[in-house]
């Protein structure tokens, strides 16, 4: 066997290996994930697209196991470049037709297996690269603010030393911002350790610590977030270990007449696409999610007040997600916890999403619930502050929508 060959044969093998992994992973989260795919129990869906068609009843019932069958055979290296095709084909639809069904994970499995099924596959396997290079790196650079330092990188701290018996209160001011900003650092450092070949190994292991650390501090014997949060964490590190554990050759000369094929062209502008727009997330050139801000306390946020004096008119559903009354008689209705306990899955983070899911709520009373919305925009960088609209009633809140460049009401 020639050494050309010899690298593509390698290459294929390193591809394959990272094929089952994205495909199981995937397969587990949407099977945890089914009544977000499946509209089953009328929770409200906005599509990225006003009037885009969505499959109803049986039908998504019919499409979320055709997509459960593409992944398997994927997975199982049955027809697996057709297979995938059509997997990514079926969940990109079910994506327009509901915005919060983007979950990072989704995003993540539409990105790598467009490379899989487009590029050869040692290309494939050093475009993934960049791939989590990229994801690691904008990660890291979402968490450098004053917000994240204040909020979830406070409580992610607490939540990580509370075990070992540590009050980060007691600490040092500048020891606990220290430890707070340690993260997002570690998250750049692990990218460039990736990037850089005599590095590779350090930066592998330094994304397994980091994994590790997302699990102890997400699991059960932390914040206790869902399932799919868990998976997902998992699922990385081991598609991690793939595609930096060895090192196939990346200009495989047998490859030449597929490289030169047309789909291939299209894959490297989305991908690189991709890569760049989350530069401007801060700035709304991508959503959070898209964008990489993972756990990032910056971005858009919206918050949904009921009055109390309709309590007895709400659903019992609703009723179970709406905080204590404040002094206003205004009562804090919990969007995410909601959106958990339908679908097993936290809502889309943009603003447009979240107000699409109030109009719904407050259409289903025909505009006679007394329903304030509050958006806020994303928090500066060094003082935290954000813009703040609030509007009341139905109409308002339609309006409001009005004003996003992509949709943000709800269908029907």
């Amino acid at each position: 066997m020639d050494l050309v060959a010899f690298a593509s044969n390698d290459a294929g093998r390193i591809r394959d290996r990272l094929r089952i992994a994205l495909g199981l992973a995937t397969l587990v989260m949407l099977v945890l994930s089914w009544p977000l795919w499946t509209n089953r129990d009328g929770f409200p869906r906005v599509p990225f697209v006003a009037g885009f068609p969505e499959l109803m009843g049986l039908a998504s019932f019919l499409a979320f196991a055709a997509l459960l069958a593409a992944l398997a055979f994927t997975t199982a290296g049955i027809a697996w470049r057709g297979s995938l095709t059509l997997g990514l084909g079926i969940l990109l639809v079910l994506i327009l037709g509901d915005q919060h069904r983007f979950q990072p994970w989704a995003y993540q499995f539409l990105m790598i297996g467009l490379l899989l099924v487009c590029l050869p596959p040692a290309h494939a396997l050093t475009y993934g690269r960049w791939w989590f290079a990229a994801l690691y790196v904008y990660s890291g650079l979402s968490k450098l603010d004053v917000s994240f330092c204040n909020e979830l990188g406070n409580l992610f701290l607490v939540t990580a030393v509370r075990p070992l018996g540590l009050e980060p209160a007691a600490w040092p001011a500048p020891a606990r911002m220290a430890a707070i900003l340690a993260m997002p650092l570690w998250e750049i450092g692990v990218a460039v350790a990736l990037i850089v070949p005599k590095t590779r190994r350090l930066g592998l292991a330094a994304a397994l610590v980091l994994h590790t650390a997302l699990l102890w501090i997400l699991g059960p014997w932390g914040l206790r977030h869902s399932t799919i949060v868990l998976v997902w964490n998992g699922a990385m590190m081991v598609e991690v270990a793939i595609l930096f554990g060895s090192t196939p050759a990346v200009s495989d000369e047998g490859d030449a007449s597929k490289r030169r094929r047309w789909v291939g062209i299209p894959a490297r502008v989305l991908f690189w696409a991709a890569v760049i727009l989350p530069l401007g997330e801060r700035w709304g050139w991508l959503d959070a999610w898209p964008g990489h801000a993972l756990y990032a306390s910056h971005v858009e946020r919206t918050e949904v007040f009921l009055h109390d004096a309709q309590w007895e008119e709400l659903t019992p559903e609703l009723q179970s997600h709406l905080q204590a009354p404040g002094p206003d008689s205004w009562r804090r209705f919990d969007l995410t916890a909601w959106s958990r306990a339908a679908r097993g899955v936290p809502v889309y983070p943009q603003g447009r999403a979240c107000n699409g899911l109030a109009e719904a709520i407050a259409a289903r009373y025909g505009g006679r619930l007394l329903i304030k919305v509050v958006q806020w925009g994303h928090a500066d960088r060094w003082t935290g502050r954000r813009s703040r609209v609030e509007c009341l009633g139905l109409e308002a809140i339609r309006r409001l929508g009005n004003g996003y460049r992509l949709n943000s009401h709800p269908a029907g």
